[in-house]
């Protein structure tokens, strides 16, 4: 019989649904699974899901990547990415006690103003690394125990996805610092639970699960996680990282200078500061990277790719039922048709951005008769990438250095974007050929807590399969920053008349 293949298992257990993806040692896709759940919006301004969902989709993802492979393949290892930020109150045995409160609720704004009052808002923002926000754990955890006093007086532990997740997995309780990060309860520079955030939620350390770096073994699975996902016993569990840093270790962005561009509905902005002290200062969200001793900053410019999906849905599905990929492609066609500058065409994109407290106002500037479809999709890409374009100045700024972009995300797969961009931005744009870099960075650390890879570094090269390289084009930079000038100037005049 022939020998099987040994394999790492990335799960990326994200906001709205679970994939599974098992890697051989070389970075090969074997096989894939997603399981989506829903969000559950019980009033304005509420987002739960119930946690339960995410562990039943984890083990149907599993089960259904276990049907693609061999027998004789083994499953070394396994890791998770997860989102951050939500927040799951547990019972002494585990079991959830209510929804899970999840990092896009917005109900703890009483419960900021009253941190912000006691501790300060720059205390939280030179501590935890993140400015003081609405809707993040600290929040969650002080609501629950102003609102849902049984809930917060039952609650054994306060857990978020990836420890939730392990603890399913191994019946170990163990955080990432990433994620921890996310908490606003966990100080930076020493990497601990902060006493005074912990203070302010009126909870103990022990109601946390400890802190071990991203890539640690935990555990193997529990027997019940082994009869319950169809994997061995002695599969390893280890410690992941937040979806956003493992995309970051799955795309090579670990060393200062680079930035990783998740470019879908939201463009969010990933860098990797030269130390603490500048991520710091440049006043974005700071986290501790799944690179043991570095940082990530990260900016996001909104769900600016909104105005991309909203070209698509009125300009050119004409009202009719058609394939999106199809639609896809025949903006990009358009697009392509059309010169850079957009023949002087400036859109602002409808969400995000620079547009201050008034996000929702965009749209096109200097529009002539002249102008067609083609025209205006062409400037909805551009416009979008001026907005990138002004996000990484001020982050340049900050004396934070950006020397590469990794683009990935549905705007990396178009034939033309990507080019656009280091075209605006005059910056190497890299677009990998592999996708799911979240669960693939989550597979990387598999193998490093496994000792299949001496360390993050050496899983990237073994993993890192094709992509592409675009440089700037010497002969278009300069009507981009004609154009990129055109942008701010119509931007300022636009957010005056609407202030």
């Amino acid at each position: 019989m022939a020998e099987g293949r040994q394999l790492l298992l990335g799960l990326d257990v994200g906001t709205t649904a679970t994939k599974a993806l098992l890697f051989d040692l070389h970075g090969s896709v074997v096989a894939s699974a997603v399981r989506p759940y829903p969000l559950l919006t019980p009033r304005p301004g509420w987002v739960e899901q119930d946690p339960e969902d995410l562990w039943r989709a984890v083990v149907s993802a599993t089960h259904e990547v276990l049907a693609q492979i061999k027998p004789t393949d083994t499953i070394i290892a396994l890791s998770q990415a997860s989102q951050g930020g939500t927040t799951i109150p547990v019972d002494a045995m585990g079991f959830p006690l209510c929804h899970a409160i999840s990092w896009m609720d917005t109900r703890g704004t009483d419960e900021a103003a009253r941190v912000q009052g006691t501790l300060g808002a720059e205390y939280v923002r030179m501590t935890t690394g993140w400015p003081l926000a609405t809707t993040l754990p600290l929040q969650h955890i002080a609501w629950l125990r102003a609102n849902r006093p049984t809930v917060f007086a039952g609650a054994h532990r306060f857990v978020f996805v990836n420890d939730f997740i392990t603890a399913r997995l191994t019946h170990e309780h163990v955080m990432n610092p990433s994620d921890a990060t996310m908490t606003q309860l966990f100080n930076i520079s020493s990497g601990t639970w902060d006493e005074k955030l912990l203070a302010a939620t009126a909870i103990q350390r022990e109601s946390l699960s400890p802190v071990q770096p991203s890539g640690t073994p935990v555990a193997r699975l529990s027997p019940e996680a082994s009869a319950d996902l169809g994997l061995p016993v002695d599969v390893l569990v280890i410690n992941g990282a937040h979806d956003q840093y493992c995309a970051a270790v799955a795309t090579g962005v670990t060393e200062p200078g680079k930035m990783l561009l998740s470019a879908g509905t939201a463009w969010v902005l990933l860098v990797v500061p030269q130390d603490l002290q500048r991520g710091l200062d440049s006043r974005m969200a700071i986290s501790c990277h799944a690179v043991p001793g570095r940082w990530g900053a990260i900016r996001s410019l909104g769900g600016v790719g909104t105005s991309f999906e909203w070209l698509i849905a009125q300009i050119y599905s004409h009202g009719h039922e058609v394939k999106q990929a199809s639609l896809y492609a025949a903006a990009n066609a358009a697009a392509a048709r059309v010169p850079p500058g957009a023949n002087d065409l400036c859109f602002i994109p409808l969400a995000g951005g620079h547009t201050g407290n008034t996000p929702d106002r965009g749209g096109f500037v200097d529009m002539t008769i002249s102008h067609t479809r083609d025209t205006m999709a062409r400037a909805v890409m551009e416009g979008i990438a001026f907005e990138l374009r002004w996000a990484i100045e001020e982050i340049q700024g900050k004396s934070i250095a950006v020397d590469d972009l990794t683009m990935v995300g549905g705007a990396a797969e178009s034939p033309l974007w990507p080019q656009i961009v280091a075209d605006v931005t005059e910056l190497p744009v890299v677009v990998p050929a592999e996708r799911q870099a979240a669960a693939r960075g989550a597979a990387i650390l598999a193998g490093v807590g496994a000792g299949v890879f001496a360390d993050i570094a050496t899983g990237f090269a073994a993993f890192r399969g094709a992509e592409t390289r675009l440089e700037p084009q010497i002969t278009v930079t300069g009507i981009y920053d004609a154009a990129y000038a055109r942008y701010r100037a119509r931007f300022a005049a636009v957010r005056e008349t609407h202030s």
